[in-house]
Formats: C-alpha cells, sequence, structure tokens
C-alpha cells in the first residue's frame, strides 16, 4: 500500500495465467472474532482466516501481501522516508485515503485501524472486497485478483505496480513463506505453484548500470534527470548515508525513479536494498548527486559527498528486526562503496539519515539499527583498521567502533558524558575537570603487526577547556611513548594531529589524562590511528 487510493479500474487488467483452486468460505458474520491461534501458528493467522472469510478474500493472498507490505510486523503509523507520502499504518501498511475506505467499509473507527492488528487486516480485506466488486473477477481463480492486487498497491509507476505483482505477492504465493528460524512457527504460507498472476509484465526489468559506476550486482533502474544532479558539484563522494524507506521495496525505487511533477520534491537515492537482501536497485550514477538528504553534515551539503543507500522495509524496533539477508546484502555494498571512493569507515562517513536531519528524520533508519556489526562487517569484508586505507577510528561511544580494533575504556564517575557544545564527534564526548590526579579516558586501539603510525584527536572548543590537555601515547606492552598537550581552547570539530609512533602489535593505548593546571576541562571525544 504506497499512497492515496485509486480507483481499481484505473489500473490495467491483466491476461493469461492459469487459475487456483478453492472457493472462498464466507460462512463468517461481520466483525465475528476470530479463534485463537493454536500452537505452530502465526499469531495473525486467525484474523487472516477470519478476515477472508468475512470480505471472501483468499487468505493466502492476505497474507502474501502483508508479508510483502511489512513481512507481518503491526508498523506503528511509521512516516514514510519521501515527503508528501502518507504514514503506514499495521500489518497490511495501510495509507491515507486507502486507510479512510477500508476502515469504513469494515465499519471500523480510523483509530482501530492504525493500532489493532485484527482491525487492520479487517480493514485490507474489505479493500480488496471493494476492488473485487469493482473489477469483477472470479474470486475462485487467485490469478484473477492480480488487477485488484495492483490497485491496492496504488503507485503511479506501472513497472513498481508488476513488480509488486508478480515478484513479491505472488512469489509469494507461489513458492510460500517460511517462518523465521526459532519462531515456534511451522510456517506463515504453504506454497500454491498454481498461483499465477493475470496482469502484465513489466516493461522495463532493469539492466547492468554504467560500468565501474554503480554496483556490480545491482539491477540498474535509473531515475529521472529530475531526480538527479549531473556530477557532485566540485566535492567528491565521501559520506554514505544509510536510509530506511518506511515501505515496501518496489514502493520505494518505484517512487525514487518516479520523476517530477509526480514526485514533487525530485527525491531518489543510490541505492535500495530489498527486505531479504536478494536484490539490490542501482537508480543514480554514483558520480551524480542523489537527492536524499535535505540538511547539511559537518558544516557542509551533505548530497554532493555522499552516496545514499535506501532499506525496504520500516524502522524495525523490539522483537522485529532487519533481516540477515538484508543486513548482509547492505553491508557488502557498502563495502564496494567504501573501497571504490576511499570513504573513511567511521561514523562520520558512514552515517544514519537521523544525524544530519535529527529533527525531521529521528527514525531513519531507526534506533535499532545494528551499526555496531554493520560496521563490523564492512570493517571485515575491507580488511585493515577502521578508514580510508587504514584508518582506525576509536569514539568516546563504544557503540560507534568496530570492537575488533577499537574501544573505549569506560572512564570514572569524574568524566561526565555530554553533547553540552556542538562539533562533537559521533553521539557526544567525556569532560572532565582537570586536577593532579591519574584518572585518564583511554582509548584503545589493536594493530596485528608493529607499525610506524600518526595520532589524531577530535575534542570541542570553548573557553572553559584546558590549554595544555595531556595526550599521553602507550604501546601494547605499557611502554609511553610520549605526550603531547593541546590547546581545546581551539581546533575543535576537526582531527587534530597529535604525532607520530611506532606502536607494537596487540592493544595499544592513547590517554587523555585530567593531569594538568586546574580550573579547566580537559575532553575525550574521539581519536583516529593512521
Amino acid at each position: 500500500m504506497f499512497a492515496p487510493v485509486l480507483s481499481a479500474s484505473a489500473v490495467l487488467s491483466g491476461c493469461g495465467g492459469e487459475e487456483g483452486t478453492g472457493e472462498v468460505d464466507t460462512t463468517l458474520n461481520p466483525g465475528e472474532a476470530a479463534v485463537s491461534p493454536t500452537a505452530g501458528m502465526h499469531p495473525y493467522q486467525p484474523h487472516f482466516d477470519a478476515a477472508a472469510k468475512e470480505f471472501s478474500v483468499p487468505a493466502s493472498l492476505l497474507i502474501a501481501i502483508g508479508y510483502t507490505e511489512t513481512q507481518l510486523y503491526h508498523v506503528p503509523g511509521d512516516t514514510s522516508e519521501f515527503d508528501g507520502v502518507p504514514a503506514a499504518y499495521g500489518v497490511m501498511a495501510l495509507r491515507g485515503e486507502a486507510l479512510t475506505k477500508g476502515a469504513a467499509r469494515a465499519g471500523l473507527s480510523e483509530e482501530e485501524v492504525q493500532t489493532e492488528p485484527e482491525a487492520n487486516i479487517r480493514a485490507a480485506a474489505a479493500l480488496l472486497d471493494a476492488y473485487a466488486e469493482e473489477l469483477g473477477f472470479d474470486r475462485a481463480d487467485i490469478g484473477a485478483w492480480a488487477p485488484a492486487v495492483a490497485a491496492y498497491f496504488n503507485h503511479p509507476s506501472l513497472d513498481a505496480q508488476a513488480h509488486f505483482v508478480h515478484d513479491e505477492v505472488y512469489r509469494h504465493l507461489r513458492e510460500g513463506i517460511a517462518a523465521p528460524e526459532d519462531s515456534g512457527i511451522d510456517e506463515i504460507l504453504a506454497p500454491n505453484p498454481d498461483a499465477t498472476p493475470k496482469f502484465p509484465m513489466p516493461q522495463f526489468v532493469g539492466k547492468p548500470g554504467p560500468a565501474n559506476a554503480v554496483y556490480a550486482g545491482a539491477v540498474w533502474r535509473p531515475a529521472p534527470s529530475s531526480n538527479y544532479t549531473s556530477g557532485r558539484s566540485g566535492y567528491k563522494a565521501e559520506l554514505l548515508v544509510v536510509h530506511t524507506c518506511a515501505g515496501g521495496y518496489s514502493g520505494c525505487w518505484g517512487w525514487l525513479t518516479t520523476p517530477y511533477p509526480t514526485n514533487p520534491y525530485k527525491t531518489s537515492a543510490h541505492y535500495v536494498v530489498n527486505e531479504s537482501g536478494s536484490e539490490v536497485s542501482a537508480l543514480v550514477d554514483e558520480a551524480n548527486t542523489a537527492h536524499h538528504v535535505g540538511a547539511s553534515w559537518n558544516g557542509l551539503p551533505t548530497n554532493p559527498r555522499s552516496v545514499g543507500i535506501e532499506h525496504g522495509g520500516y524502522p524495525y524496533a523490539g522483537a522485529n528486526k532487519w533481516t540477515e539477508g538484508q543486513v548482509a546484502t547492505s553491508a557488502k555494498l557498502s563495502c564496494d562503496i567504501v573501497k571504490r571512493q576511499n570513504i573513511i569507515r567511521d561514523r562520520q562517513h558512514i552515517i544514519g539519515h537521523y544525524q544530519p536531519d535529527p529533527v525531521n528524520r529521528a527514525n531513519d533508519p531507526g534506533t535499532d539499527f545494528p551499526w555496531a556489526d554493520y560496521m563490523n562487517r564492512i570493517n571485515t569484508c575491507v580488511g585493515g583498521g577502521g578508514g580510508g586505507a587504514s584508518y582506525i577510528t576509536v569514539d568516546s561511544n563504544n557503540a560507534n567502533n568496530n570492537s575488533a580494533v577499537a574501544r573505549i575504556v569506560a572512564p570514572s564517575a569524574n568524566w561526565t558524558s555530554s553533547t553540552n557544545v556542538a562539533g562533537y564527534y559521533g553521539t557526544g564526548y567525556y569532560a572532565a575537570p582537570t586536577e593532579a590526579i591519574s584518572d585518564g579516558a583511554t582509548f584503545e586501539f589493536y594493530l596485528s603487526a608493529a607499525a610506524s603510525k600518526q595520532v589524531y584527536a577530535w575534542w570541542t572548543s570553548a573557553s572553559d577547556r584546558s590549554t595544555t590537555t595531556p595526550y599521553v601515547m602507550f604501546n601494547a606492552s605499557g611502554t609511553k611513548l610520549g605526550t603531547v598537550s593541546k590547546n581545546q581552547q581551539t581546533g575543535g570539530g576537526s582531527w587534530q594531529l597529535i604525532g607520530t609512533y611506532n606502536f607494537s602489535a596487540g592493544w595499544n593505548k592513547v590517554t587523555v589524562s585530567r593531569w594538568t593546571t586546574t580550573g579547566y576541562y580537559v575532553i575525550a571525544d574521539a581519536v583516529q590511528i593512521r
């Protein structure tokens, strides 16, 4: 379900295909309660069965649509990634006018449809029932439902409609849907090999993209020229921005390839990864600027400096998670981009949309996005340390670190976690008052072999900062390699060189000490090893 509802007659009717089997049982009265799920059954199965009987819609079709839209996740009203597209609600991802129409036809309030899985499924079934009445096909023929499925999807892109019908909903019907391991569910949907949609195939099925300009494993679905800017306005690609579509895969790439003025904000992205990780769409040549972030990052425009990756699905939370396949494919894609564009592998260069736009995109890609795992996968794939060709970045927040090579030792209670002064690296910094005491904040980094490395530090500047903040370097044996004092009243918000040292194999250390002139604060924000 993508946007406000259209008339089903506006959707292309199909041709060909084979009939399914079985009449639709309509023995339930309107609104009759579903039975409780039994062992091995998905908890929403009784709701699908009851709605199917009430509205004469195949339960298997409802399940296939719901799984395509949300993986049967009850979406709590996630605002779309794309301005102008209404928020999606519930297992069936109902939005806008479609939600209103489905609720009215099912005799439900819009609030019930938004908040209750059973009501949401009933409203979706009611909507499909309305399309079936309008189109007048044989309801016992599973393939004949395809135009109603396209009307439910309600997308301006005919190719996205066809992909949604053929490659998602009806593929799930034909192949079935296996339950996640250890879920206690036998299966979500049994396969029906005869489920062939009576609907036109996509006219444009994708092709290889420009050589050396997009990920080699992607399907090239080029965005129209209205949706991107040629070139990079004098900048180079130095950022990678992770997004979640807050909608399904077909609707996501379909909207990003829809031209202006239908897509009034001319939005796009370089890539979209589907929910299972089985397909990646490439939409914009990496040499060009996609329109995916409307805010600056670290004082400079984001779009001309970045490659944008959208992910089909929602900002999952709690027990609902990004699939292993999607995370793995996305990390492989990011690895490829990082290597080709020489992007530094840290959380100031591989970022979520929420970082440059914390007000309008606070939940993009989601508070539970597996950042530590994602960064570890990228680093493992690229090899070496933490960025560019061989950088290791150690942040003051271990959630932002690659735990294989970077970590901060939790400082004492005398150090306060803060975001008081802007310009910090990552998600904040530690601050502590100066005092003649051994109570430092220690950043640790791992080297597989002895090497000469440059040490850089990042801090936030203010008038209460120490002008003689001590940075103390140690090798993996604990031998002190040197101490350097830095003026933290200036130079904040950027990397500052501390010095070059001969570190040993193992876990080496950089400690920010408090032992200096009293009356000031020292800042432990991040260090980078090059």
